[in-house]
């Protein structure tokens, strides 16, 4: 089937809001496979940004977000602040900050909505667990099974504590498919449903990916049956096929009543199609003091790839949206389409437009180009 518009399903509970994704450190405790050391990974052999410039960037990305905010719909004005690492919950400042985020966006607090989230591998000690806890909304929590004993009891303990005290969480377990591994991430499966927690099986992208038939009906009673189908009918091949990173069901060429988990991928992915990721995504990373669009997507204004802006210059950058009357949309420049999936695209750039009806003030918002 040829596909040349993709768009989010809409249902209540995964409506498409504003993400600001924050890489606030590279020091991780962990070694995942498909974690890159760098600038999109971890690596230990940096230093944790000061809190001076993480309280910067922060300050920097709510301006950012006001702005974006002042083009949607009231139902639409709503962020995410995710902050993730590496592991964020061992910057040695990152009570301090937990409480700034509240502070910081004390002014915005009756123009949009934010709810905090970390992403973590919860493995912090008791303690300070029970200190960012008071600061947060939310925690997305991923099982590796990769790690030793040790750091999986605590993260069985920090996880225990959460359903405690009654503090919304996610839990995704990594599905390793290598036999050192499969069992533990079928176990904790297990384990987490009888504690009446609700856990996702998390299939890895790429060529980490690879089931068999076997694994696949090992965990049927933890994936959508639909996805289950669709990875089964997935050929083998890395480039074969993108699920959305938050489980969002997709539409193709407009096509609502049907969705699809998967999303099939080309040689070119998405290059040349008119993109709204812009409008819904904000990456930003504390070590590097770079801002994206999102942390896979370097795509910018132009058709260009690179940073939209840095620490030093991204008040200039922010004054030069204000200026604009409308928000502009994107044109891929990129072969392969990570995080960022689920932002509405096509080919032709009326479909879009269409598209930000459901988001936008003003229909101008998907009309503006800058090349």
């Amino acid at each position: 089937m040829r596909i040349d518009t993709l768009e989010p399903a809409y249902h209540p509970n995964h409506k498409l809001g504003f993400l600001i994704d924050w890489l606030l450190t590279l020091k991780c405790n962990y070694d995942c496979a498909y974690c890159p050391i760098g600038p999109t990974g971890h690596d230990n052999s940096t230093n944790h940004p000061s809190l001076e410039n993480c309280l910067l960037m922060l300050e920097q990305m709510y301006q950012y977000t006001d702005v974006v905010m002042s083009h949607k719909k009231d139902a639409f004005k709503e962020a995410t602040l995710n902050i993730y690492g590496g592991e964020s919950v061992y910057h040695p400042n990152i009570i301090d900050i937990m409480k700034k985020t509240s502070e910081l966006h004390d002014p915005y607090k009756n123009k949009w909505r934010l709810r905090r989230r970390i992403t973590t591998n919860g493995t912090s000690t008791h303690q300070n667990w029970k200190d960012i806890c008071e600061h947060v909304e939310g925690f997305t929590m991923s099982y590796h099974s990769t790690g030793p004993e040790k750091l999986k009891k605590m993260f069985r303990s920090n996880l225990l504590y959460l359903m405690e005290i009654k503090k919304e969480h996610d839990v995704i377990v990594c599905m390793y498919p290598d036999k050192n591994h499969w069992q533990d991430c079928v176990d904790f499966l297990h384990w987490s449903r009888a504690k009446g927690m609700r856990v996702r099986a998390k299939m890895l992208d790429g060529p980490l990916g690879m089931y068999t038939k076997h694994q696949l009906a090992d965990i049927k009673d933890f994936i959508d049956p639909d996805e289950i189908s669709e990875w089964n009918e997935k050929k083998i091949a890395h480039n074969q096929s993108r699920g959305c990173c938050g489980g969002r069901k997709m539409c193709f060429n407009r096509d609502l009543k049907n969705s699809k988990f998967m999303v099939p991928r080309t040689d070119n992915g998405f290059q040349g199609w008119h993109c709204s990721a812009n409008q819904f995504f904000l990456h930003g990373n504390n070590v590097t003091g770079l801002y994206y669009t999102n942390k896979d997507c370097r795509v910018k204004l132009g058709g260009e790839t690179g940073p939209i802006a840095n620490i030093d210059n991204m008040s200039e950058h922010i004054q030069q949206m204000k200026e604009r009357k409308s928000m502009p949309t994107l044109i891929c420049a990129q072969a392969d389409c990570g995080c960022g999936t689920c932002a509405p695209k096509s080919v032709q750039k009326e479909n879009l437009t269409e598209i930000l009806k459901i988001y936008n003030q003003n229909q101008s918002a998907g009309n503006e180009q800058a090349r």
